[in-house]
């Protein structure tokens, strides 16, 4: 057992020694909740992501025979301008939320709602059906990105407390309680040694009389 903090062996440093370890202890235990806390929040974003996942590859898959349908059996010069010249158009908004201390950006995609206008123009009756379920997908996909914005940050954050976690479980608190424990005994030893000498002291006192 040595002194790794090199602190002089006294009773004021020993009591700040002691208010040291407590607050490192109490930060360390803050910590760990934040870091199991993290830990639960990342579990649950990585399911969410293979959700929307999921979700993205079922809509595209379905969404490819209406595509098609619509392609062929519409106008085909009105279909190809609808392409390079939509009647619908797409908004898309910036947000943010919270967990915990971190700040996570949040994206949303808004589309305008006069879909049935495409009734008019010469295009298949599958088209509208096929753009609100397009629509869906362009969400979803929003929602991904959002997920996975979410699930780095956190990953990020988490692997920063994990490194303060274990350096102070492993590095700080450990050399604390070395040094707290060297200067007790050191402490201790002198106050047997004081003793040993008062007690000589007093039968040389005796003897003397």
């Amino acid at each position: 057992m040595g002194n790794p903090l090199n602190i002089n062996p006294n009773r004021m440093e020993l009591m700040k020694l002691s208010k040291r370890l407590l607050l490192a202890k109490r930060g360390h235990r803050l910590l760990k909740d934040k870091q199991d806390n993290l830990m639960d929040r990342f579990t649950k974003v990585i399911k969410d992501v293979r959700i929307i996942r999921r979700e993205i590859e079922r809509l595209y898959k379905e969404l490819k025979i209406p595509y098609f349908i619509s392609k062929h059996i519409s106008n085909a010069e009105t279909f190809n301008s609808f392409r390079y010249d939509p009647v619908v158009e797409a908004s898309i908004t910036g947000s943010h939320s919270r967990v915990m201390n971190l700040i996570i950006p949040e994206l949303t995609v808004k589309f305008s709602e006069n879909i049935d206008a495409l009734g008019n123009l010469n295009l298949s009756s599958v088209f509208p059906g096929f753009l609100k379920e397009f629509f869906k997908l362009v969400n979803k996909i929003a929602d991904l990105i959002n997920a996975e914005k979410k699930m780095y940050l956190i990953a990020e954050e988490l692997q920063k407390v994990r490194r303060r976690v274990n350096a102070l479980e492993y590095i700080f608190i450990p050399k604390l309680e070395e040094t707290h424990n060297y200067i007790t005994m050191q402490l201790e030893e002198m106050e047997r040694e004081n003793n040993t000498r008062l007690m000589k002291i007093k039968d040389i006192v005796r003897k003397a009389k």
